[in-house]
C-alpha cells in the first residue's frame, strides 16, 4: 500500500510538474531548463546510479551542448524543454564536433516535455562516426520514461526522488511566477514568495554516536521497536534520550549542521568535542557544490519545523508538510487573527462530527501549507502552497483525506487560495518576529510585470492591511 501511495504521488508531482513547464514555454519561457539543471541532478544519481553527476556549467561556464555529467562513470545529459529533432540534432553534432566522446561513453538528452513518438535514427546517424553511438529510442527521454525509472527503485529511493520532484515542482512554480514579464498580464502580479532574512552562521561538527549502544537504550527506554539504519533516526534518538527535543539540524556525511551554536546547546550530546566549527552561512547558501545548497535548504526547513512547533503547527512525519493542530489538547476549534486587507479571523482546525450520529467524529480538518525555499538571484525565497489536511485523530491521515479535499477545492476559487496563501505568509512573519528567530520571513510580495526598472522594487502585499490596522 505504501509504494502505491508513493507511486500515485509521484504521478500526480510528475504530471503538475509538466504542465507548469507547458506554461512556461508557452509564454516564451524556454530557458527554464536552466533554472532546472542542479534540480535534476539527484534524481539522476539515484536513477541511473551516477554519484559523481554534476553540473558541468558549473565547472565550465556555458559548457556547451551539455549541462550535467558523470566523467567516472563517463554518461552526459542534456536538458532541455525543446522536444523538436532538430534540437537532438544539434546537441548531437556538438557532441561530436567537440569530441566530448573522449569523455563520455553515452548522451543522454532529457527532456522536461513529453516527446515527440519518434525521432528519425537515420538523420542522427549522419552526425555520428564508428567512435561515438546514439539510439534515439534509448537516449532520448522525458519527464514519464524518467517516472517508469523510479517505480523501479526501492520504496526508500521512490520516497527521496518523491521529495526531489516535489522541490523541483516548487522551483518550476518560483520560476514562473517571477519570469513573467514577456506574459501578457496585469500590472501588479501577486507571487507566493516570501523574501527572508537568512541566519549569518552555521555550525558544523563530527558525529559521536554509537548506533548499537542508541538502539539499545532506545528499545529499552523509549519501547522502540522498529529496525533503522537512518543516521537522522539515530540521531533524534540519541538526542531524545538526552532529552534534547531539538530538531533544528541535519546530518550529512557523519557531520551535524545547525543555525544554533552546538556547544552552547544540547547538541552537543550528539557531536564530537572539539570539532565544532562555524560557517559563514553564504558559504553554503551561494555555493557551487549543489549538496552544499542542499544542505542549506534542509537546514531552513529544520529551522521552521522547529519554530512552527512552539506555534503547534505539525510536521507530517512522511510527506513533510504543515498542518494547523489544537493551541491545547482537547479543543475543538481553532481561530487565528490576522489582517490581510482588512482584519480578520481564520478558523485553521476544527473538529467535524458525523451527519448521522453528531456525539462521534467523522474527521479533523486542519489548514496545512507545503513550504519550500528558493533562490532567485542573490534572494532566498520561501514559496507557500496551501492546503487542506483531514485526519482521523488530530495526527493521522483519514481514509476519506482525498474524497474531502477534492470536495474542498470543488468549493475553492482563486481569491480563496490566495487569502490562504496571505494568512499563511502573515502568520509564519508574526510568528518569527514574536520568537525573534534569525531565521525571519518577510512578507509575500507582488512585483510590477510593466516596470521598466529591471531593479523595481517589490511590493509589499499586506501593506493595505498594514495601513488599515494603523
Amino acid at each position: 500500500m505504501k509504494q502505491l501511495n508513493i507511486e500515485n504521488e509521484l504521478r500526480d508531482v510528475v504530471a503538475r510538474l509538466i504542465l507548469q513547464v507547458e506554461l512556461a514555454t508557452a509564454q516564451g519561457r524556454t530557458d527554464i531548463n536552466l533554472a532546472l539543471e542542479d534540480a535534476f541532478i539527484p534524481i539522476l544519481k539515484s536513477v541511473f546510479n551516477l554519484p559523481h553527476l554534476i553540473n558541468l556549467n558549473r565547472k565550465q561556464k556555458n559548457y556547451p551542448g551539455i549541462d550535467l555529467g558523470d566523467d567516472h562513470d563517463r554518461v552526459a545529459f542534456q536538458v532541455t524543454s525543446t522536444t523538436t529533432l532538430d534540437k537532438v540534432k544539434k546537441t548531437v553534432g556538438q557532441f561530436m564536433e567537440r569530441k566530448y566522446f573522449n569523455t563520455f561513453d553515452e548522451l543522454f538528452i532529457l527532456m522536461l516535455l513529453p516527446k515527440q513518438s519518434s525521432y528519425s535514427q537515420t538523420s542522427i546517424n549522419e552526425l555520428l562516426d564508428e567512435r561515438f553511438t546514439f539510439n534515439a529510442k534509448k537516449h532520448i527521454i522525458d519527464l514519464g520514461d524518467l517516472l517508469a525509472m523510479v517505480t523501479e527503485l526501492r520504496v526508500a529511493a521512490q520516497e527521496r526522488v518523491l521529495s526531489e520532484f516535489k522541490q523541483i515542482l516548487g522551483d518550476v512554480n518560483a520560476y514562473n511566477s517571477f519570469s513573467a514579464d514577456t506574459v501578457e498580464a496585469p500590472a501588479v502580479l501577486t507571487s507566493n514568495l516570501l523574501a527572508i532574512e537568512l541566519p549569518e552562521h552555521i555550525y558544523v561538527a563530527d558525529l559521536a554516536v554509537d548506533e548499537k549502544t542508541v538502539l539499545e537504550r532506545a528499545k529499552a527506554e523509549l519501547g522502540y521497536k522498529r529496525k533503522t539504519r537512518k543516521k537522522r533516526s539515530i540521531v533524534k534518538m540519541a538526542l531524545v534520550l538526552n532529552e534534547v527535543e531539538t530538531d533544528s539540524w541535519v546530518v550529512y556525511e557523519n557531520k551535524l549542521f545547525s543555525f544554533h551554536d552546538i556547544e552552547a546547546s544540547g547538541l552537543s550530546t550528539v557531536v564530537e568535542q572539539g570539532t565544532v566549527e562555524r560557517l559563514d552561512a553564504e558559504d553554503l547558501a551561494y555555493s557551487d557544490e549543489i549538496d552544499n545548497v542542499n544542505i542549506y535548504k534542509q537546514l531552513l526547513f529544520a529551522e521552521t519545523q522547529e519554530l512552527l512547533k512552539q506555534a503547534r503547527v505539525r510536521t507530517h512525519p512522511r510527506d513533510r508538510f504543515f498542518f494547523f493542530g489544537p493551541k491545547a489538547e482537547g479543543d475543538r476549534d481553532r481561530k487565528e487573527t490576522w489582517i490581510g486587507k482588512k482584519k480578520a479571523v481564520r478558523t485553521v482546525y476544527e473538529i467535524k462530527q458525523q451527519t448521522k450520529d453528531p456525539t462521534k467524529v467523522a474527521h479533523h480538518k486542519h489548514l496545512s501549507f507545503d513550504l519550500t525555499f528558493t533562490q532567485i538571484g542573490e534572494v532566498w525565497y520561501a514559496q507557500v502552497t496551501p492546503n487542506w489536511y483531514y485526519s482521523y485523530n488530530g495526527y493521522k491521515r483519514s481514509r476519506w483525506h482525498e474524497d474531502l479535499l477534492t470536495t474542498q477545492k470543488k468549493r475553492e476559487f482563486n481569491l480563496t487560495v490566495r487569502n490562504m496563501t496571505r494568512f499563511t505568509a502573515y502568520f509564519l512573519r508574526q510568528l518569527t518576529a514574536e520568537l525573534g528567530s534569525e531565521l525571519q520571513f518577510g512578507s509575500l510580495v507582488e512585483f510590477n510585470t510593466q516596470a521598466e526598472d529591471e531593479d523595481a522594487p517589490l511590493l509589499d502585499d499586506d501593506t493595505d492591511g498594514a495601513e488599515a490596522a494603523a
